[in-house]
């Protein structure tokens, strides 16, 4: 009897053993959820979205240079390659643009170099110094007064934003001891494939910004970076709105990027998501407005501005995209930017990250974690390059409310 009563004691003892350790192993969990979900809720994830060449990736670079310290030497020698190689393909882009437009080179003896260069597949050596022959090629048909001509026609077939910028600095470019600059990095163009992760702090917050690929088929990818957004960076490319896709030419990139945003902004992912449209290239946009003569009109005809008022036309193009929210208590804030100019986007991105904290403020709040949120007003004129400065009325940063007939449209203020 004694055994028996023994045995049931301490089968009791070790129940209670047992439920100790459990206690503190619940406690334990408890405690790291708690951090867990304490360090997510300084964890911002913005995904940025766009259709290709808009400028994500321009962005990107920008956060870098704004909020980690730049790029080292290194990382900077790693973009020669793409450099070296995006003034070759420019060039070859211009020779070909040039029998479009039936140009001829000014000069005959050129004729040798173009040959030079449209046969030229790699222009570097293994130690990434150009050969010789084709930085001499490239600087003799910079010079050529028909190459010049084709280039400031280059709206007609459609030369890529950064060529010009690589003409004008070909000297520097083409040397043996070059070393890109930042600004450099900023204009390569490198395709993104897949999904690139950007992480960089800003006073108690982590930033993870997911850069994809803009080409469709690169779009397959993007429902994997869905999981706890708390914002979606649109990207629109205002200065494509007379051009069309590099991998389905029937198709205008305006419109191609309209459609994308109906899809995005209205998905079941995003119904509670802060949605912020960055309408890039405004300088492009300009220049493209007042100099080219392919006024908004004849690519938009519902469009019924002025045909040199860049102000409306801008404005008018945000509009049809908002007006694209099905959501009526959704806000889309959007703001125009130049992704080249390091001072507008740090002024911008600053009125992001406010927005995105103001937003999330409730998700912190059911949490019952405290959180200080220091929020600067900043002047919507701070910082801007001129370009913007010369838009009068068009401010970077704009908030529109979904439309809604015979109702002022909803905006933070209200």
């Amino acid at each position: 009897m004694r055994a028996e009563m023994g045995l049931c004691l301490g089968s009791e003892q070790d129940l209670t053993e047992e439920g100790k350790k459990a206690k503190i192993q619940s406690v334990k969990i408890d405690r790291d959820l708690y951090e867990y979900a304490k360090r997510e809720m300084n964890v911002v994830k913005i995904l940025m979205l766009g259709a290709a060449e808009s400028g994500k990736s321009t962005l990107v670079k920008q956060m870098k240079i704004i909020h980690s310290n730049g790029f080292t030497k290194q990382e900077l020698t790693s973009f020669k390659p793409a450099v070296l190689d995006n003034l070759l393909t420019s060039m070859k882009f211009v020779l070909h643009g040039m029998g479009v437009l039936r140009i001829n080179l000014a000069n005959n003896k050129n004729k040798v170099h173009a040959h030079s260069v449209l046969s030229c597949g790699r222009c570097f050596d293994e130690d990434q110094v150009l050969f010789p022959f084709v930085g001499h090629a490239l600087s003799c048909l910079w010079a050529d007064r028909g190459v010049r001509v084709a280039v400031r026609r280059g709206y007609e077939f459609e030369l890529n934003d950064s060529a010009l910028y690589f003409f004008e600095n070909m000297g520097r470019i083409i040397s043996p001891d070059y070393v890109p600059t930042e600004t450099d990095v900023l204009r390569v163009r490198l395709r993104t494939t897949g999904v690139i992760e950007t992480q960089f702090k800003v006073n108690h917050l982590l930033f993870r910004m997911y850069d994809v690929g803009g080409q469709r088929t690169e779009r397959r990818k993007w429902i994997s970076c869905f999981e706890d957004v708390r914002a979606v960076l649109f990207v629109v490319s205002l200065s494509g709105y007379d051009m069309t896709l590099v991998e389905d030419p029937s198709m205008n990139r305006l419109q191609e990027s309209l459609k994308l945003f109906s899809s995005i902004c209205n998905n079941i992912f995003f119904r509670s998501t802060s949605m912020i449209l960055f309408m890039n290239k405004i300088d492009l946009f300009q220049e493209k407005i007042l100099h080219s003569g392919r006024h908004l009109r004849l690519y938009l005809p519902q469009f019924k501005g002025a045909d040199c008022d860049v102000d409306t036309a801008a404005r008018y193009i945000a509009g049809v995209f908002v007006s694209l929210n099905a959501t009526p208590s959704k806000l889309i804030y959007h703001h125009f930017t130049t992704a080249t100019d390091t001072s507008n986007i740090q002024v911008v991105f600053q009125v992001v990250m406010d927005t995105i904290v103001k937003e999330n403020l409730e998700a912190v709040s059911l949490l019952g974690l405290s959180v200080t949120v220091c929020h600067r007003v900043v002047p919507s004129t701070c910082g801007l390059s001129a370009v913007h400065n010369r838009f009068f009325g068009l401010r970077p940063t704009d908030v529109w409310g979904p439309p809604n007939p015979g109702k002022k449209p909803r905006s933070s203020a209200d």
